[in-house]
């Protein structure tokens, strides 16, 4: 298929899924405020970073025609008196024109390997969008998962703040019963009062959250956003460790964008091979008329030949050759450190994945029971003068608040280490 075609296939495709990711976006921005989908679509379409890297991609192909393009032509013009002196005019004086057509030629094969150098400088700039787009989307779900994770802990500090009620009406009823001392209900008067002082920072938090994710929108931070709940569970990817990692040493754009760099490295080492060769230019002129209408008058005709060679010593051309095998070389050994680097990310992150998942199924399944059990029975025996003390019914208390904490926090680092873990792959890897 030709290059205008495939251009204008790929503007097509791109018009579609622009209009695709407003429709979501517009969808999910219903009364329930925006999902997490909704919110990715509006930033990969409003997002300033997202835009001029856009931008610079298309700065980038744009180079390809013009690296690849003929040299323009040059036209001179030289009028001479050939009698009579520099500064005779006359007619008489036999003034004449020389008209000068000059067509520069590179070597060939300079042309298509500039367009290629470029080409794959434009591909290394559409792997660091694509780069870009994918980090942008981590930091996003990083937020909004953060979010999540803050309105889940103001979820259980108010069913904590129950449960300080109902020690607090204990307190006063065994007070007023003389069974217990005033102390007992100013203590939980001051733990009542403290738990509502950390829900001012909760509150700040989840503020600057919300500002957080109006900035990777491109919105201003003050402006009001609706963001619909949700509760995602950690959960471990069907692959194997080994899988994963294979599947990012394909699919991560820096990786990609490696390759890329490599390979605009290796055609600049064969460009810089080809300036050992000298460059031409065929030029045709004329002497004729000064008026350039009467051709008739043309006294002769002119075709030339000129040859642009290398520097004396091709010391120029060895050093810029020198220079590119340097560049490859760079390109290359950077590349490595890019798979290393995305291999230790992946391992790294679904080592998180992991351990958060065995931390929310422990905390869940054994701690969260058995600080439930114990803040019952601390509250019953303190209740009916069971021996309990005061000072232990607070600590049930707050063990069981903890806990409660413990698994928000285990069951949010399983869920944005799975973030991780698709943010060094290259994509969700279900």
């Amino acid at each position: 298929m030709n290059t205008p075609y495939r251009a204008a296939i790929r503007l097509l495709c791109r018009c579609a899924c622009l209009l695709s990711a407003l429709a979501v976006a517009a969808e999910c921005a219903a009364a329930d405020g925006y999902t997490l989908d909704g919110l990715i679509a509006e930033m990969q379409h409003a997002n300033p970073q997202l835009e001029q890297a856009r931008q610079a991609v298309t700065a980038a192909r744009l180079q390809v025609p013009q690296a690849g393009a003929l040299p323009a032509p040059q036209f001179s013009l030289t009028e001479q008196a050939n009698t009579g002196g520099p500064f005779d005019f006359n007619r008489d004086s036999g003034f004449y024109a020389y008209p000068t057509l000059t067509q520069p030629f590179l070597w060939p094969g300079k042309r298509r390997l500039a367009a290629d150098v470029a080409r794959a400088q434009a591909d290394v700039a559409a792997h660091q969008y694509e780069a870009l787009r994918v980090q942008l989307t981590g930091a996003l779900k990083t937020a909004y998962y953060q979010l999540m994770d803050l309105r889940d802990q103001l979820h259980f500090m108010d069913e904590d703040v129950q449960r300080l009620e109902q020690i607090k009406q204990v307190t006063q009823s065994r007070y007023a019963n003389n069974a217990a001392a005033f102390v007992d209900y100013l203590n939980a008067q001051v733990s009542a009062s403290s738990l509502e002082n950390d829900r001012y920072g909760l509150e700040k938090q989840l503020q600057q959250q919300v500002e957080a994710i109006d900035n990777l929108l491109g919105r201003d931070s003050q402006q009001a956003l609706a963001i619909a709940d949700t509760h995602e569970s950690p959960k471990l990817p069907a692959a194997p460790l080994a899988d994963l990692i294979a599947l990012a040493q394909k699919s991560n754009p820096a990786i990609a964008g490696g390759e890329s760099q490599v390979e605009a490295a290796d055609k600049s080492v064969a460009l810089a091979r080809k300036q050992f060769w000298p460059d031409f230019a065929v030029s045709a002129g004329a002497y004729t008329d000064p008026t350039l209408v009467r051709l008739d008058r043309s006294r002769f005709y002119s075709l030339g030949l000129s040859v642009d060679l290398p520097t004396w010593g091709l010391r120029k051309e060895q050093a810029a050759l020198d220079q590119a095998r340097a560049q490859y070389d760079g390109a290359r050994a950077g590349q490595v450190s890019n798979r290393q680097q995305v291999d230790l990310a992946v391992a790294n992150a679904y080592h998180v994945l992991e351990t958060a998942i065995r931390q929310v199924g422990f905390t869940r399944d054994r701690l969260l029971p058995q600080a439930q059990m114990a803040f019952r029975l601390a509250l019953e025996g303190y209740a009916n003068n069971g021996g309990t003390a005061f000072s232990d019914l607070l600590t049930a208390q707050t063990g069981l608040r903890d806990t409660e904490l413990a698994l928000i926090r285990a069951e949010n680092d399983g869920v944005l280490a799975y973030v991780g873990l698709t943010e060094a792959i290259g994509k969700d890897p279900e």
